[in-house]
């Protein structure tokens, strides 16, 4: 996951990797750009009145709801105009890629990338002018901290987009290992997936800490017996449209209603699986289950339409370490680094590992 840092002006390869400045140099030349920018504008003034990738913007938080104990989901609308916010077209971003806008803590000079949420399926509304963020508030973090203190109607400075990762267009096939608000990236790929139209199959398999982060959320592997789940995903049966109540078990959260949502929405020929493992309830993603799934997209591969594959993976550090490695630091930023952990040890011909 992304890791705060001094604010600093942000480049982007054509590859779509997310390079940060770091180093002693690094962080004196962020300190110097904010500052120098500070004393040619007027201090209370936004760098610009719409969301850049430069330039921070300033939103107002105009709504907040608990999603756990410990995470919150923000909508973010734009302050200063948003009449050009609504203007700016962000569509493009929703299908194409994975991306990330900075938030900026103003006490402490540094700003932490978060991954919007995408629209409802419902919602023709691609713009600017109001993005949500599911946030958890992490001990020791002093952005999600500064953001959970800050009251209703606070302005809330951010800079981006930021392409993160450049969805192939020729994408068929992907499996998402998500943990915690890593969910959030997953469901930017759902979406732009559905946007984009075409032969698709998604798994997420979300790995939360406990129930309440995911309450009312069951697994598509579960819901007709495990064979009858990975059968729909893998394209060998038909994919149930869900009705949208509140289940059995109870009120769903309200993460979870955007996955069902996004299930209820996909294309008969759009294939969107979900499987839910929750820490206290001692259900884990294991690696098992994970070189099952991808033996059996082999096999089933005959007959579909061509195209690439990819494992994604995004969660807390501990996470990424156990299934693939963290991304390590080069002369020129972030980048993916060498693929370790459990994905290291299985058979991947014909699939691309991507670290977020």
């Amino acid at each position: 996951m992304p890791r705060p840092h001094l604010l600093h002006a942000s480049l982007r390869p054509n590859a779509g990797v997310l390079l940060v400045l770091g180093g002693s140099a690094a962080a004196g030349f962020g300190y110097r750009y904010w500052a120098t920018a500070s004393k040619d504008t007027d201090s209370a003034a936004a760098e610009s009145t719409t969301l850049h990738p430069a330039l921070f913007s300033r939103y107002t938080i105009a709504a907040r709801e608990p999603v756990s104990s410990t995470s919150t989901l923000f909508t973010l609308r734009a302050r200063d105009d948003p009449a050009a916010a609504a203007q700016q077209d962000l569509r493009d971003f929703w299908r194409r890629a994975v991306w990330s806008v900075e938030a900026k803590q103003p006490q402490l000079q540094i700003a932490r990338a978060y991954t919007p949420l995408p629209p409802l399926p419902t919602s023709t509304d691609a713009s600017a002018e109001e993005l949500r963020f599911l946030i958890r508030r992490e001990r020791g973090g002093e952005v999600s901290g500064y953001l959970h203190r800050l009251p209703d109607g606070a302005t809330v400075e951010l800079r981006g987009p930021h392409v993160e990762f450049a969805v192939p267009e020729d994408v068929r096939e992907v499996l998402f290992l998500a943990g915690g608000t890593g969910i959030a990236p997953a469901l930017q790929v759902a979406r732009a997936l559905q946007m984009r139209g075409g032969e698709t199959r998604m798994r997420i398999l979300w790995a939360s800490r406990r129930r309440e982060d995911c309450v009312g959320g069951s697994s598509d592997a579960d819901n007709e017996g495990a064979s009858g789940g990975w059968r729909r995903w893998l394209g060998l049966g038909k994919q149930e449209q869900k009705k949208d109540d509140d289940g059995e078990g109870g009120v769903k959260g309200v993460i979870v209603k955007q996955i069902e949502a996004l299930k209820r929405h996909a294309a008969p020929d759009q294939q969107l699986a979900v499987d839910y493992f929750v820490d206290e309830e001692k259900s884990f993603i294991q690696p098992g289950q994970v070189a099952h799934l991808l033996q059996q997209s082999d096999k089933s591969a005959a007959g579909r339409a061509p195209g690439s594959r990819l494992i994604l993976i995004s969660g807390p550090d501990g996470f990424l370490d156990y299934w693939s490695g963290r991304k390590v630091w080069a002369e020129e930023g972030e980048v993916q680094g060498p693929l370790r952990g459990a994905l290291s040890r299985m058979d991947l011909k014909g699939w691309n590992v991507w670290k977020l």
